[in-house]
């Protein structure tokens, strides 16, 4: 989904949906995270430029990057000293409708590859690290990592057996967690009830939308957005060449919000003599197939019940020491720490003030973002576990972040050029 294209229909037509909250808000909550769309936040938040040195990332002994580790280490320790009960979910196999999008995402990395190195010899760190960004990779043994990370965390891992914010808003919808958190925008249109986005921003808080008050905005039940979102551009089909979100949001507000009226209406209008053909309707424009997919995903169609694996355990303290320590360099100091924490999270009641949640919880529209950012951190300012005071650390001093010390004291972080 065209984040920027669905978030700004959103602000403008249904901006009551939309919320800026802190982690206060979220205690006593289970979260339903995206976890896939995270490690590639992670690796790209570790990296770093030096001048003379290129681009630097987080690896262990052997090479292998550990940015993705480092981030979720310290996020879900976040989460649980914050009352957070974290479910971390997995992409599965990705659908076959989404194969061209896959197979042109692996073009645009290895250009990116490409652009970076270009950059790196005129000297252009800047675009150098953009590039570096565009063209991170995550494998199957970084996966196996983090599962493996958070498996001895006691956190509960759900591996979908299809896209993972599909299996989110599943468990959402389930009743099994509060929210889904991720930046795809497409876990409202799979039915999340609540979508968290921002947790890697520096500069704005969080950004919680509810789905129920985007379709009373739109106007629209959740099968005429379903229908709206597949207009607007999604990753199984095609897009109709020149209809954007304000177009296609007219159109299926006008022709019943179904997307076969909208294309006889375009049709004929199409086929009206005095009229410049302006739209065009491609033959691989797979709605109906991409319709089904949104309205029964993977995660619905899979009979296996994962109620079972939703329970929060105690940290495998020996089981940690000796994976992130021995295996992947970590700083036992920072580990000791960490674990520290951990134990600390045990049996914690975790009940949230009552000035932070009523605060936290008013609603806010876009247009508050700035004013929220200049007076964030009135009531609830002195929460030294805050969202916006540990990730300002994280970008304006990558090496600040709990766990981290600078290159040369800490085998964590080690930096390949």
């Amino acid at each position: 989904m065209g984040i920027h294209k669905l978030m700004t229909l959103i602000q403008e037509k249904a901006p009551k949906a939309v919320k800026t909250i802190t982690l206060d808000y979220l205690t006593g909550k289970v979260i339903a995270c995206d976890a896939s769309m995270a490690i590639y936040q992670f690796l790209i938040a570790t990296q770093t430029m030096k001048q003379g040195m290129g681009i630097g990332e987080l690896r262990d002994d052997k090479g292998n990057l550990t940015g993705h580790l480092v981030g979720m280490f310290h996020r879900t320790i976040q989460f649980l000293e914050n009352g957070i009960k974290p479910i971390w979910v997995f992409d599965g196999k990705p659908p076959d409708l989404k194969s061209k999008v896959l197979e042109t995402r692996k073009e645009q990395k290895e250009k990116a590859t490409e652009e970076k190195k270009a950059f790196l010899e005129t000297g252009d760190l800047e675009g150098a690290k953009r590039m570096a960004g565009r063209s991170v990779k995550v494998t199957w043994d970084m996966m196996r990592d983090a599962k493996k990370l958070l498996r001895l965390m006691g956190c509960p891992v759900v591996e979908a057996p299809g896209e993972a914010e599909a299996q989110c808003a599943v468990i959402v919808k389930n009743g099994q967690a509060f929210a889904t958190a991720s930046e795809d925008m497409d876990a409202l249109t799979f039915g999340t009830k609540v979508l968290l986005r921002g947790f890697n921003s520096k500069k704005e808080p969080i950004i919680q939308i509810e789905l129920d008050e985007v379709l009373e905005g739109f106007n629209m039940n959740q099968d005429q957005f379903i229908d709206l979102c597949i207009l607007c551009g999604c990753d199984y089909t095609t897009n109709i060449t020149g209809v954007g979100p304000v177009k296609a949001y007219k159109y299926i507000s006008e022709q019943g919000g179904v997307i076969e009226n909208v294309l006889k209406k375009i049709e004929k209008e199409n086929n009206y003599p005095w009229k410049k053909k302006k739209y065009h309707i491609p033959e691989n424009f797979y709605y109906k197939e991409a319709r089904e997919l949104f309205k029964v995903p993977a995660a619905e169609r899979d009979k296996k019940t994962i109620d079972g694996m939703l329970k929060w355990t105690k940290p495998d303290e020996e089981g940690l020491k000796e994976f992130l320590i021995q295996q992947k360099g970590f700083s036992e100091i920072k580990v000791d720490s960490g674990l520290k924490k951990l134990r600390g999270c045990q049996g914690k009641t975790n009940q949230a003030r009552l000035d932070c949640f009523f605060n936290q919880g008013q609603k806010k529209t876009s247009n508050s973002f700035k004013k929220d950012e200049k007076n964030k951190g009135s009531a609830c300012k002195e929460n030294t576990n805050s969202h916006n005071n540990t990730y300002s650390k994280w970008y304006n001093d990558p090496f600040s972040i709990p766990g981290k010390q600078k290159p040369g004291s800490n085998p964590l972080a080690k930096k390949q050029s």
